[in-house]
């Protein structure tokens, strides 16, 4: 609504009016600079207030996004904030900090459990083979290796922590529908979360398994209305024991105070994420204590994972009060190979900054005929890069790149927010080019959107070649 309303309409009411305080709830929508970032900077007001349970999801680049909307002299955002001391100092002057017990006195409390258990026979044997198959493979990549190659195989085995892909075989799901059996006997109902949506390890699997309890589903592939239907379903007709969620579909914005039980089947790399997601249940009309339940599947690469979670977590509850990043984004190469005893490779170029990867970039347009205009720094919402040419038949081509030159795989966020600042009303093609590479996660939506991906691969390909083609 802000953007179609005065995205570029300076003659808005809206946009015209000095507004007397602007309050963003939701702020943490903000935490990339686009164009509805910018729209509501752009606002003319005396004060702001940004409301916001996880005013940092993925890096503190978030939180500056926040504090230029809030900290202001003048009627509009002009100030701009980069990580670091000053950030924090200015951020702790400014926040507000309500938990749910200063305000829900009457609040029931919520209790966390970890639940460590072995892997059935059947798992066992599967997870040993894949694990040893996959750091053979990783040996054998030698000096090609990269992050996103650990990444991938992380993926495997954790989906394999979850159930047997060949026997269907689940310690994790025997224990869930065992103890889901004693708490329904007790009149309670529970939430079920995983990030996998599978029929072999994830939402639709753990489905088939507890059957017996008529449990309802929510996945992001839903549609709108059979979401809609799946969660009146829940909190009206109390035969539906268990509510199966996929984690980002029932992330935020439901009110699920029927559970008084919430189960992590798996772990997801923010903190943040898993705390929204069982804070649908603990929440204002809850009259239930609710515990939180979460699985580590004992010997494996969950309990290494989880050991530097709690680590990294404990570290930087000490910089920002408890609140969250993602913490995939803040591990070392050393850290993240070390979860299979490898040493992270020595790339060449490790001193390259992302300015040498931006002259990279543009060098390699500019060969092939495109003009190529750099974006100001700091201030280009995620793009660094904006190329144009005209082809053949006179139609023009213009390139929004991202030039991301991280030590290992960039995150699913770093295409999201590629595609936030994609003009709407332009045939643009989006590129990211990120020599390390991307997660899984990132490449599907990368797919999804059309977001071409160069890594060091590609880019090398396109140095390589005359090709004139850019696909």
């Amino acid at each position: 609504t802000l953007r179609s309303d005065f995205g570029g309409n300076t003659q808005s009411p809206v946009r015209r009016t000095l507004w007397d305080v602007l309050v963003a709830d939701e702020a943490q929508r903000m935490k990339n600079r686009n164009d509805t970032s910018n729209a509501v900077k752009g606002l003319k007001r005396k004060r702001s207030w940004a409301l916001t349970g996880t005013p940092i999801e993925n890096n503190e680049d978030d939180l500056a996004s926040l504090l230029e909307f809030v900290d202001h002299d003048g009627v509009t955002s002009t100030k701009h904030y980069r990580p670091g001391a000053e950030l924090l100092r200015r951020h702790k002057e400014l926040q507000l900090r309500r938990k749910k017990a200063d305000v829900l006195e009457d609040l029931p409390p919520k209790q966390g459990t970890k639940v460590r258990m072995a892997l059935s026979h059947a798992q066992q044997e599967s997870y040993e083979r894949a694990e040893k198959e996959g750091i053979v493979y990783l040996h054998e990549l030698g000096s090609k290796i990269r992050g996103q190659h650990v990444l991938e195989l992380i993926t495997r085995l954790t989906q394999i922590c979850n159930a047997d892909p060949e026997t269907g075989n689940s310690s994790k799901f025997d224990d869930i529908r065992e103890r889901l059996g004693r708490l329904t006997e007790q009149g309670h109902r529970a939430l079920i979360f995983s990030q996998y949506t599978s029929e072999s390890f994830g939402v639709t699997a753990i489905a088939k398994v507890l059957e017996e309890f008529q449990p309802l589903t929510l996945q992001g592939n839903m549609s709108r209305d059979q979401r809609t239907a799946s969660i009146q379903r829940f909190r009206t007709d109390d035969r539906h024991k268990a509510l199966i969620l996929s984690l980002r579909a029932g992330g935020v914005g439901l009110n699920l105070q029927e559970a008084s039980y919430v189960f992590h089947l798996d772990r997801w790399w923010n903190p943040a994420v898993e705390r929204q997601a069982e804070d649908r249940s603990h929440r204002y009309g809850q009259t239930a204590k609710v515990n939180v339940i979460k699985y580590t599947s004992t010997g494996t690469i969950e309990e290494r994972i989880d050991s530097i979670l709690e680590r990294k977590q404990d570290l930087f509850n000490k910089l920002i009060d408890d609140v969250s990043i993602d913490i995939s984004t803040r591990m070392s190469g050393d850290e993240l190979f070390g979860l299979f005893g490898l040493d992270a490779p020595h790339r060449e170029k490790t001193s390259r900054t992302g300015l040498e990867l931006e002259d990279r970039c543009a060098a390699l347009l500019e060969r092939r005929g495109y003009r190529v205009e750099r974006t100001a720094r700091s201030r280009d919402g995620g793009v660094d890069l904006i190329a144009a040419r005209t082809d053949e038949v006179g139609i023009e081509q213009r390139l929004y790149v991202q030039c991301k030159d991280h030590a290992r795989p960039v995150g699913v966020e770093i295409v999201r927010e590629l595609i936030g600042v994609l003009p709407a009303d332009q045939n643009v093609v989006a590129v990211l080019a990120s020599p390390a590479g991307v997660t899984a996660d990132a490449r599907k939506t990368a797919d999804d959107r059309n977001v071409f991906i160069w890594d060091e691969s590609k880019l090398s390909e396109l140095e390589e070649t005359s090709n004139s083609g850019l696909e």
